[in-house]
């Protein structure tokens, strides 16, 4: 178990040197501080606005292109949070994405703290796990199961399509609450999907037609997982809905 991350984050895609949703982002970070920490901070959207933009300035990015910034709200010993904005890495398309890639990933029983929360610890386990996929199956992404219940892939949720049918974890069963789930949740209607919040099983996988995750850059197909090979037909309509 990896015990030793203690802020809170979240990956912002930001677009011409804006941040896209921020509000949503805030809200969540905040939320999930408080859980932790016990205080709910106090967090100006204005104000982390105008401070993402200025950090963007700084790099003289091209105009219009995306990036991802990460947001950290770390502990302070006074009962409040440090804000940090850093730059993450710069996106090959504009506006959220179906990814030209799609890799290969491996499953992992593993537990973190805090599990359905934003934090150091996810970040720590993905780095950690998805070096190890790629080392001891070839693969480029990690899954995280717990039983027979797929709960990510890293830090992003992870959904599955079986004919008009989208299964995602629900937050009550160790979901991290993500802006992008929210909006993939929210948009299937462009797809036409149906929702069912329950589990995506590891020992169904080779029933599911999609594998797929949500994150900050938009869509991103699995091709093969542990055996079971995926299509990507709505996961790219989704990524078009998200805009």
């Amino acid at each position: 178990m990896i015990t030793d991350a203690h802020f809170v984050y979240q990956r912002i895609h930001t677009l011409g040197g804006k941040a896209l949703r921020l509000a949503e982002h805030l809200q969540i970070a905040a939320r999930a501080f408080e859980h932790i920490y016990g205080s709910r901070p106090e967090l100006d959207e204005r104000e982390t606005a105008a401070g993402i933009t200025a950090l963007l300035k700084t790099l003289h990015l091209p105009k219009g292109t995306s990036a991802t910034v990460m947001l950290y709200l770390v502990p302070r010993e006074d009962g409040g949070c440090e804000i940090k904005a850093e730059y993450e890495r710069g996106l090959l398309d504009a506006g959220y994405a179906h990814s030209p890639l799609r890799p290969q990933a491996a499953t992992f029983e593993y537990s973190i703290p805090y599990s359905g929360f934003p934090t150091g610890f996810q970040l720590s386990a993905r780095a950690l796990f998805d070096d190890l996929a790629l080392r001891k199956h070839g693969a480029a992404r990690s899954v995280r199961r717990e039983g027979d219940r797929l709960i990510s892939c890293g830090d992003a949720p992870l959904f599955a399509v079986r004919g008009r049918v989208l299964f995602t974890l629900p937050l009550t069963e160790g979901a991290m609450e993500s802006v992008e789930m929210l909006i993939a949740a929210a948009e299937r209607v462009k797809p036409r999907l149906a929702v069912r919040e329950e589990p995506i099983l590891h020992s169904e996988l080779k029933s599911y037609d999609e594998l797929f995750l949500a994150d900050a850059a938009g869509i991103t197909s699995i091709s093969e997982c542990d055996g079971a090979k995926f299509m990507s037909l709505a996961a790219a309509r989704l990524a078009g809905a998200m805009q």
